[in-house]
């Protein structure tokens, strides 16, 4: 998959980047954070295709791009989509952004795999150039993703890896040339079976000091991402992401009571990034402190 390259003061002349995926291991997916000061912005032809979905502002935007006018009111929850080839030759913010997340999918958001499974033919697909609309589902993963820009959780990559794959899914049924009804959202694959799900039970298991990514546990089952991520939640009833935190909480616990290890070992040996970082999450979950339970 090529390298995702997002825009920067390229595109972004009057704004101000808040936060970046860049370096974080991330797969299927740039995230940017940004905030926009009222003015002209720079013209690009994306190779990527972006979604941007606005967190907090309020103003008027006016912008060209494959031969459409669009202006509209922006508010908190606007979304614009900008496909990659399409080029926006006039942009202008009436107006602040304070804050924004941006999206960088690939080109074609979802694997010749996956597109296969659809029944779609690649070749055919072109997503369209929409700005100012509303979109709870789209809203939904921009906000997950930003929180994960400001917070990262222990199962970032693994959650990340999953929601690409979701949106990618979702804007080719919604925003492209394909009649949604011609390719209805297809049932899981079934439940894994036992020997897939045991294969993907060990490989979590045995790596869980460090990141795995759903390309990985994909490829365990041998199925698509996309398709994975389905069907192992029809099967355990939980995400990849949430069943991975669930297991190394689970070994964090066996760890902190033998009393063999100090905390920040057992931060490390159950892929958290710092001790810190161990004690939050374990925090969060279960009501008490690492040092608290040990205790206990």
């Amino acid at each position: 998959m090529a390298r995702l390259i997002g825009h920067s003061k390229s595109k972004y002349t009057t704004g101000t980047c808040l936060g970046s995926s860049r370096g974080r291991g991330w797969h299927g997916l740039l995230a940017e954070r940004w905030q926009h000061a009222e003015g002209d912005l720079g013209e690009v032809l994306p190779r990527d295709t972006e979604v941007i979905v606005m967190l907090d502002g309020k103003l008027r935007v006016r912008r060209r791009g494959d031969g459409k006018l669009q202006q509209h009111h922006a508010m908190p929850g606007t979304v614009w989509l900008c496909p990659a080839g399409i080029r926006e030759d006039m942009i202008h913010l009436y107006g602040e952004i304070r804050e924004s997340v941006h999206l960088y999918l690939p080109a074609m958001p979802l694997s010749q795999t996956a597109l296969a499974d659809l029944d779609v033919d690649p070749d055919r697909v072109r997503l369209r150039y929409e700005g100012g609309f509303h979109d709870p589902v789209i809203e939904a993963i921009g906000r997950t993703v930003a929180e994960e820009l400001r917070h990262p959780s222990p199962v970032a990559t693994l959650l990340i890896g999953t929601l690409s794959a979701a949106l990618g899914a979702y804007i080719l049924r919604s925003y492209s040339n394909l009649c949604p009804t011609a390719h209805p959202q297809p049932p899981a694959k079934g439940m894994l079976d036992g020997r897939r799900l045991a294969r993907v039970l060990q490989l979590i298991d045995s790596h869980l000091d460090r990141d795995l990514t759903l390309d990985e546990l994909a490829r365990e089952a041998c199925l698509s991402p996309f398709h994975f991520a389905r069907a192992f939640k029809a099967t355990t009833g939980e995400s990849p992401h949430r069943y991975l935190l669930q297991r190394r909480l689970h070994r964090a616990k066996a760890l902190l009571g033998t009393g063999n290890l100090t905390t920040t070992e057992v931060a490390l040996a159950c892929g958290f990034s710092s001790a810190a970082h161990f004690a939050t999450s374990f925090k969060r979950a279960t009501g008490v402190t690492p040092s608290v339970f040990r205790r206990s």
